[in-house]
């Protein structure tokens, strides 16, 4: 009787197990396959962290984000000086099997960036951007009033938070869209880019709008200078830049030989 009883729970315990061995499994998402599938980044295989140490910086964040454009990988880098008091941020974008190539960066002179994060700032539909700082304060960026990312990568690590004449405008240059325009009095019209990586081909490339359009840009940088001859065209415009522009700190345009006002739709260094 015993030995019947045993036979008969052993062969429930089977059953059971058996029944739990076949149960389906949930399923996987597809948004979450599709992280799960996506390739991991770190401070070592960061995009640009060779050039970004190159230059005495170090990588304190990297990590993958958003990508504005479809059938893209975006990545964002933080990086600090070596003394922690100033530092930017790259946001690139990439084919899944393409290089990647810059979409925008911000450079802080006054502050060092500690990590970076996307947040709907104001309602708008667009993603924003909020980076802390070292120390514990906050800079918040919105798309469609500081910067935008529908715009064409770009090959240049350039900042793309200069000063100018016209700052609140600036970032139309960069917006890879020639209806918009950044506009000043020509009056002492320049603008001021960040280069903290210098150039690699060593190019510029300008697209005028308006009527009154001015013939000449002097680029200062440091102890160099080029002046630059521009036509009278809506068309885009290249020029080569000299070695000593291409790897200064920073380059000053000052924008000459306009009326009234002077109207940049495109801005692009290489």
């Amino acid at each position: 009787m015993r030995c019947s009883r045993m036979l008969l729970i052993g062969g429930l315990l089977l059953l059971h197990a058996c029944g739990k061995s076949n149960e389906p499994k949930p399923e996987t998402s597809k948004s979450e396959a599709a992280t799960t599938a996506e390739p991991s980044v770190t401070i070592e295989n960061a995009p640009f962290v060779a050039t970004i140490a190159a230059k005495g910086y170090r990588v304190v964040q990297a990590k993958r984000f958003p990508a504005q454009l479809a059938a893209r990988r975006a990545t964002v880098v933080v990086y600090q000086s070596s003394d922690g008091k100033s530092g930017g941020v790259l946001y690139s974008q990439s084919m899944p099997s393409g290089p990647d190539l810059v979409s925008w960066h911000w450079l802080f002179r006054d502050a060092a960036p500690d990590s970076i994060q996307a947040l709907e700032l104001n309602d708008d539909g667009l993603w924003d951007v909020r980076v802390f700082m070292k120390g514990g304060k906050v800079q918040d960026l919105i798309q469609g009033r500081a910067f935008t990312f529908m715009g064409p990568e770009r090959e240049g690590l350039v900042a793309l938070n200069g000063e100018s004449s016209a700052p609140a405008d600036l970032w139309k240059c960069f917006d890879g869209d020639t209806a918009t325009v950044w506009q000043t009095p020509a009056s002492g019209a320049f603008i001021d880019i960040p280069n903290p990586f210098g150039l690699g081909k060593g190019e510029l490339a300008v697209r005028l709008a308006g009527k009154d359009r001015p013939t000449k840009i002097g680029l200062v940088a440091g102890d160099a200078t080029q002046a630059l001859e521009l036509a009278g065209t809506s068309a885009e415009q290249r020029f080569k830049l000299d070695p000593a522009v291409m790897a200064a700190p920073s380059i000053r345009l000052e924008i000459q030989g306009a009326g009234a006002n002077v109207a940049i739709s495109e801005l692009e260094f290489r």
